[in-house]
Parts: structure tokens; C-alpha cells; sequence
């Protein structure tokens, strides 16, 4: 285990991040065996955590200085058994160790005790599965948030909740309309977070610590929860393979820029590479989605 020193809000450091780095894309670590490039497999000769330890080691060092921050989807570790949970735990350690943000894309949700267990494994300081941030889903509604809201508050770390999705499923319930209003179900779920995050607005950003994920491929639905949320950071997540645009993202953001940052996974950890050399594709990929997202989402 290592100690963690970041006391400054999460969001506090990924703006600064934003300003440093003139970006504001997010790189998704998705290891996927099946579209891993061969030299990785005859490296690690069958070992399945040097495997998904070394791709992801490379995309942090080849996407780096592109990345304001970066998101390894647990579910592509833990299929892989404890083989893949140590992957996970290197991979993260590994990345807050160069100094680069890790938000943690676990989407947990739970009451009580359970939701104070996971938030102790994933935003504690020193532990195995730390990291900056967490993804979660609110539909056991805000007590079950509120364990993240307080260890997150306690220790500089940020949360993103699932507010308005990307996939085409997101139709099925959070845009239903709520019997006593007008408003939609992801509109509601925005004020909760809202309500959630008031009382840890950074003094510094003006944002929260408690975020959100709302998609790139619902432009109405981002220029509604940004209105709705003025305070809130945003996860965007439909950028490239899902089909959002960086115009698309761009409504997502405060007026000056800040505010979100774009996540990209697919187009960047398997990008094209006519020549066979992946590690500078990846390199390419990467500075190509921050100079599109920054224009488009950032006044000069």
C-alpha cells in the first residue's frame, strides 16, 4: 500500500491539470485481450496480469502528455479474476505515482454498510484500489451516495454520478417524465447531485465534489444538465466510437472552458496503425482528441 498526500479537492487538481496541459480529455483504459497487440501477448507469455498490466502501463506513458486524466474500467479486470484485480491495483498505483488523475469507472451502488465499503476501498487513502475519482449509479437514491460524499469530502477525491447516460438505452428511464412535473428522470437525479454536492463547492473552482456523467450522444440532454447543474463537473463519455462530437461535448462545459472533461477509450487504446507501430499510433490518437475536444470546448 502507498500513502496518498493529495489533500486538494480532485477537481481542484483536474482543472489545474486542464490549464497545464491545455486539456480536457479523459483516456478510458478498456483492456480488451482480443484486440491487444501481439508483441504484448509474446511478452507476457500467457500471463494474463503482466498482460493487462504492460498495455495499460503503455497507454499511460504514450497518452500522458495528452490526458488530463485517465479511467480504467474495472469490469475489463475483474473478468479476469484476482490475475486481473492485482492488474488493476499496479495500473492505478502506477499511474497516481507519475502523477496522473485515475478516476475509477466502477459504477457501484449500494445502502448502508455495503456503499461505506466500497467507498473505503476505492477512496481511501493508501489503499490497494485507490484513486482520485469513482463513477457511481444512484438509483437506490442519495442515501446510498451519501458514504461516497463523505469519504470523498474527507480525503480530496471526486465522484461521478450517472445522471444522463450515452448508450441508446438511456431513453428507457432517465428521460421518462416524473408524474408531478414536467421535469425528466435524469433532470431529477441532476438535483439530487446538485443538492449533494452543495456543501463541497471548492472555493478555488467554483465545482463540487460530487460530479456527473452525462453522454456527448444527447446534445439537449448536456445543455440541460449543464443549466441544471452549474456547479457540478462532468464526466462526457459517447466522444468518437459512440458517435458524440466535440461539438457535441462542448455544451457540457462552463462558459470559460472548465467544468468537464471528454472521456475517449476505444479510438485511443486500438487506434489505427498502418505502419504496425502501435505505441506511436496511440501517441497520434491521443494529441488528436485533445487539440479537437480543447478548441471546441475551451475559449481561447
Amino acid at each position: 500500500m502507498t500513502t496518498s498526500t493529495r489533500t486538494a479537492p480532485f477537481f481542484d487538481r483536474l482543472e489545474e491539470a486542464r490549464r497545464t496541459k491545455k486539456s480536457v480529455l479523459c483516456v478510458g483504459i478498456d483492456p480488451r485481450p482480443e484486440r491487444i497487440p501481439e508483441a504484448f501477448h509474446e511478452a507476457a507469455g500467457g500471463d494474463i496480469e503482466r498482460l493487462l498490466t504492460d498495455f495499460g502501463t503503455q497507454v499511460l506513458a504514450q497518452a500522458g502528455p495528452y490526458a488530463a486524466c485517465f479511467k480504467p474500467q474495472i469490469a475489463f479486470f475483474e473478468q479476469h479474476g484476482l490475475a486481473g484485480l492485482k492488474a488493476f491495483a499496479t495500473l492505478v498505483g502506477e499511474a497516481r505515482s507519475r502523477n496522473l488523475l485515475v478516476i475509477g469507472d466502477i459504477k457501484r451502488g449500494d445502502i448502508g454498510s455495503t456503499a461505506e465499503a466500497y467507498a473505503h476501498a476505492f477512496l481511501e487513502p493508501g489503499g490497494d484500489f485507490e484513486v482520485d475519482a469513482v463513477t457511481l449509479n444512484p438509483y437506490l437514491g442519495a442515501d446510498s451516495l451519501g458514504p461516497f460524499v463523505e469519504r470523498a469530502a474527507a480525503n480530496g477525491k471526486g465522484l461521478y454520478v450517472l445522471v444522463r447516460t450515452s448508450n441508446a438505452g438511456a431513453k428507457d428511464l432517465q428521460e421518462l417524465t416524473v408524474a408531478d412535473s414536467t421535469d425528466r428522470v435524469f433532470e431529477r437525479t441532476a438535483d439530487m447531485v446538485t443538492a449533494l454536492g452543495a456543501p463541497h463547492v471548492s472555493e478555488t473552482t467554483g465545482l463540487s465534489a460530487v460530479g456527473a456523467v452525462v453522454g456527448a450522444t444527447s446534445p439537449e440532454a448536456g445543455a440541460r444538465a449543464r443549466e441544471r447543474m452549474p456547479h457540478t463537473p462532468l464526466l462526457v463519455p459517447g466522444y468518437g466510437a459512440q458517435g458524440g462530437t466535440a461539438a457535441d461535448a462542448a455544451v457540457c462545459f462552463r462558459p470559460d472552458g472548465s467544468g468537464a472533461v471528454v472521456n475517449a477509450s476505444r479510438s485511443i487504446n486500438h487506434p489505427p496503425a498502418p505502419d504496425g507501430d502501435w505505441h506511436a499510433a496511440v501517441a497520434r490518437a491521443a494529441q488528436a482528441a485533445q487539440e479537437e475536444l480543447y478548441a471546441a470546448c475551451c475559449p481561447d
